[in-house]
């Protein structure tokens, strides 16, 4: 048995053996078995004995040689027993057995050793990998027959991603901390990597040559890319160019002259021809020549080589000095901090380079290179306040604030304050610009002498308060101080007009700057509000209003139609005319200084009582119309006089241009006439005041239109309210109209507020739920007192406005957890921004005029109305700005949650014991643990009966210590109360349960609380809920109102709008005329990026354009996370200094710099979507209007179509120029309005904006159904807090504490004392084989989250004393081929994949699967989306303690489709490596580690059986799965039902096309193959590669023109001729087809004809006749299409025709269009 000439050997033994074989028959046998023992003397039984110890002592050599991996011994043992068992197996049958043992035991230990190495690989000690790399480069050596096994080859190929996967990921991470300067991880890193790196360059490199020469292996593509990767950066020290010659000799590339000579000498005696008895010495002369050529062409001189990466060392000074260039010239000072801050540790990389680095040199260069750009910056300082070049000296001054906060630490770079004196020296030379300019105003004679240097003078101090916002306080106190001195002397206001007027309307002779600065100063001083009217004025072209009257449209609802509204234009004028005449005699009669205003008012108001109580329903008669107008006109002189009398009466005497009544604030044509309207003025037969809202352009004084309807509402005996979607707004819009209001007494029948609020005043009308709530709780139910005498607790619930008297409320209480405390809200100034003029901010009182007397006499003197009135209760109407505050979130479908606080010491302790307990850390909390406290039982006898409130809101607070800081929380330092972001703002009225309580406790223990014990006796108590209304629960009387936005109403907001009774909508033409707004919607007005990388790229391309055109941009982003993203990347460097970020936790002088400077030339504001809505972007600047207006960029598609026109009118605003476009991202359509990327290819760009709409139309159906299940929801909420509310009120203390259980235990899910989180995932298949069960797949997972079938609901039925915390997240999969597309999950702004809201999870299901989609071929992957999902690992996944993962799909893993099932088409692309290098092992292994629990849940149990098996086995046999848990499988349809395994993935479908090319048809036929195309391309869509396909083209003939083709080879284009129709012909040919039909697939025919022919009954009894051939073979009915296209088709016999059939179907279509939409239904 020596292993030399074994196979002759073996021959031998099997004559001598088949001789002795007593077994051998005949006369002949038993011959040769005497002469062959007589010639060997032995015998059969002695001779086969000697062999089976033989072929075991060889079994037993070939294990010994595998343990001690002495793989050349164990190859030779296999191959010897293989030999044998060939040659006398017959004999000695154990040689088979021990050799295929031997074999698998190999196989196993070389799989074992591959997955050994995957794990060191994956880890961070890779050098283990050199000790295993022996035994897997001789098992792959000198094991050949293993090698040519699947398992192996895989393994191999696995092995060998993994090994240039780890190297890729060390040398990235080389950059990554040279990148991140950190040196520490970088000199271990590079440590590590040259070990490694270098092992594979002599190690892995000298394998793959021996595998490129081996006859058993095949090349392998990983190998050869580690080839490339050693090539680059490890071939010092090694002659890669010559690793051929080094296999050869199996020594490494680095091997010295001696080792190649050792080598050559050992190979030589081995290979040496007459040692192994070849008689060609091939092998030998190999050697020989790889040992010539080495020794001549290899130079061994390496002293002083280099290593990896030293060249990358040696260019670690200039990389530094580089980047900190780049970073101060960006302004990334705290990433220069970090620099500075690991500069030290520079001296770890000293000895790692050849020759060694100096470190010192390197830090002393940087510091240089730091300090020189601080000082650079000082000397611009001066300089450019030198130079007046004020923008450059702000951006200096930021940076050297900014470079102090990050390098005082470095007092050799940063020595002294940033301040040196710039300060000291700014605000002296503005002293002495303003005693300058106070120098020339001493007389009228030096100020008009001297108006150029005052103007010069004034512009300087302009420019500081524009440019320079730290000195803004300063100046504009030195600026005021000049214009009152200004305003001291008699001629002053005129000359102060008139400069104003001259700043407004610029100089020629000036700077495009220096007429900037001058339009802000005028925007900015109250003193020049007189030249904003003016403007105003001028700008405004008041069309006549029969011109107007005209352009006015109107429609009602009726019913589901909108018709056209009558108006009577006529009455509607004659009306407007008494107004105009009314409103001209008022003002001329009392707009003199000296007149009786009093008189005015009690005018008007004299006119309206004679009207109270107002009916709205009958009372709106004809005479009560035809006063509208005087109590208007009364109304609008009031105003105007009180705006801008004193302005008009201190020119009017000595104006002979008419300039004065320029100054003159009045309504505009378009704002009468909309009143009139509002008011039915326009109707003459209705005595009924109708609901009704007019559309009016936003920034078009919709403000002074509420106001003035308010008043006359109020003085008409109703309680008038304006609602808008903004607390911010409300108090601008008030703002305005406030002292008209004191003027008329109504202020206490006004309110302004957000339309929340209007449901939380109903509600205190009724009691105060809260303090009931409390009363209840305590026991004290019966000492209450009456509810009159609760609703005076109620008055802290609303804010009064001062300075003024005004009784009118603003309230600005929100939808909160926590009582809203008291205080007050002033304004100083008059809001022209409602009126459409820039409001000016200057917060110095004017100086008292002529009309100091009257405003003395009104305010003092109140106005009378008739006292019976007054105990009359007014009903309350509407007023509306802008029809979204309907469809906000905040409001329909959504409740105001009352909360009762509760405040104890007792509850101050627990809330302590609880908040230091968690800060010790350690076992989290238990309610026993609180239990046990003094304060516990203390506290429960003080609310006795209620023990269950107690503990289910300590199990709250439990929870919620730990979350803190899971929303972002802002403490306001000067109040100590702490805020959350809301829309644009910080709101303090808004709090997180007991996230916010412990807030307060963490701001205290950090000592940021300036009155600590105080703030805290408010903050910690409990909160309880003890109600929830729905907002949407309201009926105002009626309700009026104005909108830009009517016009994108659509049906569900009509259907809305109808519930509230408003069904009248009127269109009123802009007070500018034609609008000058532009957008491309065909051209470049929308942009659609396919990467991040390229949106953010055609955002700044674009900005850079509009800056070189010198016009400014508004960039509106969707939400701050991706503004932050953004604002981080590159692109946004690019764009200078010049940009402002306008964001919601900025202050509001902050917020209001940004925004006046927002529209001036070149200026670019990068904003959150929440300031597309109300805020005033004016732009003034003449050169942005001349270069085409203010531009803004919407980077997101809204959601709804009246935020997008809220957005575009931030430009083009009162009558100017702008423009907008979009810049949108393809994966945001795709994610939110599940647009495939890639639609826009196939859609012309002309129709881009068409198909948006669509799309978003669509989307917004599936939110009208949310909101409408939310409203249902709110609707029962509200149902059962009134009927606990009314058993409150009846003191009812039994009936009270049931329903309070009943409704405070809905709202906490439960009121058990301890609780479990659940985290579930769903993995749901989303490729085009799910489309037939994907509504099934979204109902399961409805059920399984919502109902009483829910998983919850089940937990709680069975766990009744337990309360579960359901956290879900979903996954969406397509395939490995699909790229991007092939994963969608839900994920939080936060980074978290799980949300508590099930809701969030089941709209994310619903979106997922609306189209699946893709796949490539029929096996998914499965183990892609189960490894990715255990991986999450965002702030918030799999943290709680059940972790469980549910997969949804319909077919196989890569590598798992059922046995036999290979010769199916298409059917496993990845049959044999994951791309990814991932395996069943490496798929449980995560889940196991991570304790997640998996289900397997399939819509084709044939075709996911291997699947679910394998993955079940492994498993279940994992080493961690110590508890022996197991895989769910769980098919939910039942496997008879399934798919078979020869119609795996696909339906098997034979589709046979009948199609009419008759003469008829030659206009269309191109049409008629294009609906062909689409139903191929929407088979395929859906997965059904397996499809087959024929074509029958007939006319007067038939012609077969595609033949069972398989669906992805047929052709695209098919031939025509034109003929007559005759239909038998095609009949036969289709059945002749079908019943050709192979068993795997089943029959379906598409029958398409334009025309009628006389064979059609013969034609529908051949169906018939295949109809039943077909039901007998396949025991269904044949699936039949018929359709009859265009007007010539006889429906009647093509109806026959489809009749054949059970099955069949019968179509219409009129032309290829809807053709093209029927094959495509057909195709499903």
């Amino acid at each position: 048995f020596d292993s030399i000439n074994v196979e002759g050997k073996l021959k031998n033994w099997a004559t001598l053996l088949d001789g002795l074989d007593p077994k051998s028959e005949g006369y002949f046998g038993g011959m040769s078995r005497f002469f062959v023992r007589m010639k060997s003397g032995t015998t059969y039984e002695m001779k086969r004995n000697e062999l089976y110890i033989k072929t075991i002592d060889r079994s037993i050599r070939g294990k010994k040689a595998l343990k001690d991996s002495d793989y050349l011994t164990l190859h030779e043992c296999i191959h010897i027993l293989v030999l044998t068992d060939h040659h006398i197996g017959k004999h000695i049958p154990v040689a088979k057995t021990e050799s295929e043992l031997l074999q698998r035991h190999a196989l196993n230990a070389f799989l074992g050793i591959c997955k050994k190495a995957q794990g060191i690989l994956e880890s961070t000690n890779k050098s283990e990998f050199e000790t295993i790399f022996p035994d897997y480069r001789d098992s792959v050596l000198y094991l050949p027959w293993m090698m040519v096994t699947g398992e192996a080859k895989k393994e191999f190929k696995l092995t060998n991603q993994f090994l240039h996967d780890a190297l890729v990921k060390d040398i990235s991470e080389i950059n990554e901390f040279l990148e991140n300067f950190d040196f520490a991880k970088l000199k271990t890193k590079v440590q590590s990597t040259r070990i490694f790196g270098g092992f594979l360059a002599d190690h892995c490199l000298l394998l793959r040559e021996r595998v490129k020469t081996s006859d058993h292996l095949e090349g392998d593509q990983w190998l050869d890319a580690i080839f490339k990767l050693c090539s680059e950066f490890f071939s010092q020290c090694r002659s890669l160019n010559h690793i051929k010659y080094f296999a050869i000799l199996e020594i490494p590339s680095s091997s010295s002259q001696n080792t190649i000579k050792k080598a050559y000498k050992s190979l030589a005696k081995r290979y040496h021809p007459d040692k192994t008895g070849e008689g060609d010495g091939t092998m030998f002369r190999k050697i020989k020549e790889a040992h010539d050529f080495l020794l001549e062409n290899v130079d061994f001189s390496r002293e002083n080589v280099d290593q990896p990466f030293d060249s990358l060392l040696r260019g670690v000074r200039t990389k530094l000095r580089e980047r900190a260039k780049a970073l101060l010239e960006e302004q990334q000072y705290k990433n220069v901090e970090t620099l500075l801050f690991r500069l030290d540790d520079l001296k770890m990389l000293d000895n790692l380079a050849n020759p060694h680095l100096k470190h010192t040199d390197t830090i002393d260069e940087i510091k240089k290179i730091i300090k020189g750009h601080v000082e650079k910056v000082r000397i611009d300082v001066d300089s450019n306040w030198s130079s007046h070049n004020y923008l450059a000296l702000n951006e200096n001054i930021t940076d050297l604030k900014s470079m102090e906060t990050h390098f005082k630490a470095y007092p050799e770079i940063f020595s002294s304050s940033w301040n040196c004196g710039i300060v000291q020296t700014v605000e002296k030379e503005i002293e002495e610009l303003g005693q300058q300019a106070r120098y020339y105003l001493r007389s009228h004679h030096t100020a008009k002498q001297n108006l150029d240097d005052f103007r010069r003078c004034f512009l300087n101090m302009g420019h500081v308060l524009v440019e320079l916002p730290l000195f803004k306080s300063i100046t504009k106190t030195v600026m005021c101080g000049v214009l009152e001195s200004c305003l001291s002397h008699e001629w002053g206001y005129s000359f102060l007009f008139e400069f104003g007027l001259g700043l407004q309307r610029g100089d020629e002779n000036s700077s495009e700057v220096d007429n900037q600065v001058a339009q802000l100063i005028v925007a900015e001083f109250s003193h020049f509000k007189e030249v904003l009217t003016m403007v105003w004025n001028e700008e405004t072209s008041q069309k006549p209003a029969d011109d107007t009257v005209r352009s006015i449209k109107g429609k009602y609802r009726n019913g589901k139609s909108m018709k056209e509204l009558k108006i009577e234009r006529n009455r509607l004028l004659e009306f407007f005319n008494a107004f105009d005449a009314q409103y001209k005699k008022l003002l001329g009669e009392y707009i003199d200084p000296n007149a009786d205003m009093k008189a005015l008012v009690q005018k008007t108001v004299d006119i309206a009582d004679k009207f109270k109580p107002l009916d709205c329903d009958s009372g709106w008669s004809k005479e009560v119309k035809e006063q509208i107008p005087n109590i208007l006109a009364g109304v609008f002189a009031v105003f105007t006089i009180r705006k801008s009398g004193d302005s008009y009466n201190r020119l009017v005497d000595n104006d002979t241009s008419g300039m004065s009544t320029k100054l003159l604030m009045k309504p505009h044509n378009i704002q009468v006439l909309t009143l009139l309207s509002l008011f039915g003025c326009g109707s003459s037969l209705s005595s009924t005041l109708n609901s009704q809202l007019m559309q009016i352009r936003t920034g078009e004084g919709k403000s002074m239109i509420l106001g003035a309807a308010a008043i006359v509402l109020a003085l008409l005996g109703f309680r008038p309210r304006c609602v808008c979607y903004s607390e911010y707004l409300s108090d601008r819009d008030f703002s305005l109209f406030r002292d008209v209001f004191d003027d008329f007494n109504v202020g206490e029948y006004v309110n302004y507020s957000k339309i929340t609020t209007l449901s939380e005043d109903a509600t205190k009308v009724k009691g105060n739920i809260r303090a009931l709530t409390e009363s209840l709780l305590r026991g004290r139910l019966e000492d209450v007192a009456s509810a009159p005498a609760l609703m005076s607790a109620r008055k802290t619930d609303q804010v009064t406005l001062s300075p003024c008297k005004s009784n009118a409320r603003i309230t600005t209480r929100s939808t909160t957890a926590m009582e809203a405390e008291d205080g007050s809200l002033k304004s100083d100034a008059v809001s022209k921004t409602s009126l459409g003029i820039p409001e000016s901010d200057s917060k110095i009182s004017e100086r008292p005029r002529k009309r100091k007397k009257v405003d003395r006499m009104l305010k003092t003197t109140k106005i009378t109305h008739p006292p019976e009135l007054s105990s009359i209760a007014r009903k309350e109407i509407l007023l509306v700005d802008e029809v979204d505050v309907f469809f906000g979130c905040e409001f329909y479908g959504q409740t105001y949650n009352q909360v009762a606080q509760l405040r104890e010491p007792e509850i101050t302790d627990i809330l302590n014991h609880i908040w230091i307990a968690n800060k010790r850390g350690g076992r989290r909390q238990r309610l026993a643990d609180i239990q046990a406290i003094p304060a516990y039982s203390q506290l429960l006898k003080k609310i006795d009966g209620f023990k269950y409130v107690l503990d289910s809101e300590i199990a709250l607070m439990i929870d919620q210590v730990r979350r803190i800081d899971e929303e972002p929380y802002y403490l306001d330092r000067d109040t100590d109360r702490i805020g959350y972001k809301v829309m644009d703002s910080i709101s303090y009225e808004v709090t997180f349960g007991y996230r916010t309580v412990f807030a307060y406790l963490q701001e205290a223990e950090k000592g940021n609380l300036k009155e600590k014990d105080s703030t805290l006796a408010s903050a910690l108590s409990i909160p309880l809920s003890c109600g929830q209304f729905s907002y949407a629960n309201v009926s105002p009387e009626r309700i009026l109102g104005v909108s830009g936005t009517l016009s994108a109403l659509g049906e569900y907001e009509y259907d809305v709008l109808a519930k509230y009774g408003v069904k009248t909508f009127m269109y009123v033409p802009s007070v500018y005329g034609e609008s000058n707004f532009q957008f491309d919607k065909a051209g470049d007005g929308i942009r659609i990026e396919t990467s991040v990388s390229d949106y953010y790229h055609s955002i700044t391309e674009q900005i850079q354009l509009l800056r070189k055109k010198k016009r400014s941009a508004i960039v509106f982003f969707r939400d701050n996370a991706r503004l932050k993203d953004f604002t981080n990347s590159s692109f946004y460097r690019k764009l200078g200094r010049q940009k402002k970020l306008l964001t919601e936790n900025m202050s509001k002088s902050d917020k209001e710099f940004v925004i006046s400077k927002a529209a001036t030339a070149g200026q670019v504001t990068i904003s959150t979507a929440v300031f597309g809505r109300g805020t005033d972007f004016f732009c003034k600047d003449e050169t942005v209007q001349r270069n085409g207006g203010v531009h803004v960029i919407q980077t997101f598609l809204s959601e709804e179509e009246s935020e997008e026109i809220q957005i575009q009118g931030r430009t083009a605003r009162q009558g100017g120029k702008g423009s907008y476009q979009m810049i949108l991202l393809d994966s945001d359509l795709e994610k939110q309005f599940g647009l495939a990327k890639g639609w826009k290819d196939k859609i012309a760009k002309g129709n881009w904006y068409n198909h948006l709409s669509s799309a978003r139309q669509k989307h917004r159906e599936v939110v009208y159904e949310k909101i409408e299940e939310n409203l249902a929801n709110a609707t029962e909420k509200d149902r059962n807090t009134h009927g606990y509310f009314d058993a409150l009120l009846a003191k009812n203390e039994k009936a009270a504490s049931k329903k309070f259980k009943e409704i405070y235990t809905s709202f906490k899910k439960g009121s058990l004392p301890s609780s479990i989180e659940l985290d579930l995932a769903f993995i749901i298949d989303t490729t085009g084989s799910m489309a037939p069960y994907a509504q099934t797949a979204a109902a399961t997972v409805k059920n399984l989250l919502t109902g009483s079938e829910s998983i919850v609901a089940k937990l709680n039925i069975n766990f009744p004393e337990i309360e579960f915390h359901l956290r879900v997240g979903v996954m969406g999969f397509r395939d490995i081929d699909d790229g991007p597309k092939q994963f969608s999950e839900s994920i939080s702004n936060e980074g978290s994949h799980f949300f508590s809201d099930t809701t969030t999870s089941i709209s994310f299901v619903n979106f997922i699967l609306r189209g699946p989609s893709g796949g490539g071929d029929i096996a998914e992957d499965i183990l892609g989306a189960i490894h990715k999902a255990a991986k999450w690992n965002g702030p918030d996944d799999w943290t709680s303690p059940i972790k469980f993962m549910l997969l949804l799909t319909d077919a196989p893993a890569h590598g798992l489709v059922p046995e036999g099932s290979a010769n199916i088409p298409n059917v496993d692309g990845y049959s044999l490596l994951h791309p990814c290098g991932l395996t069943q092992e490496r798929v449980i292994n995560s889940l196991i580690k991570n304790d997640i629990d998996l289900f397997l849940c399939s819509f084709n149990p044939a075709a996911t059986l291997r699947t679910e098996k394998e993955l079940c086995m492994t498993y279940l046999d994992h080493k961690d799965n110590s508890e022996q848990r197991e895989i769910t499988v769980i098919p939910l349809v039942p496997k008879n039902q399934s798919q078979s395994v020869e119609v795996l993935g696909g339906n098997g479908k034979h589709i046979i096309f009948v199609l009419d090319q008759s003469g008829s048809m030659s206009n269309y036929w191109n049409g008629v193959v294009g609906a062909y195309n689409k139903y191929i391309a929407r088979r395929r869509q859906n997965q059904s590669d397996c499809d087959l396909v024929s074509v029958v083209q007939f006319d007067d003939g038939v012609n077969v023109t595609v033949n069972m083709k398989p669906i992805t080879q047929v052709p695209d284009q098919l031939g025509y001729s034109g003929g007559g129709t005759y239909f038998l012909p095609a009949a036969l040919s289709a059945s002749e087809l079908a019943l050709s039909t192979p068993s795997s697939h089943v029959p379906a025919i598409v029958f398409m004809s334009d025309g009628c022919a006389y064979d059609s009954n013969q034609a529908a009894s051949a169906f018939s006749q295949l109809n039943n051939t077909l039901r007998h073979q396949l025991e269904c009915e044949l699936e039949l299409n018929v359709i009859a296209f265009g007007s010539g088709a006889s429906q009647a016999q093509l109806m026959r025709i489809a009749g054949s059939s059970r099955s069949g179907k019968f179509h219409t279509s009129a032309d290829t269009a809807e053709l093209s939409n029927i094959f495509v239904q057909i195709a499903g």
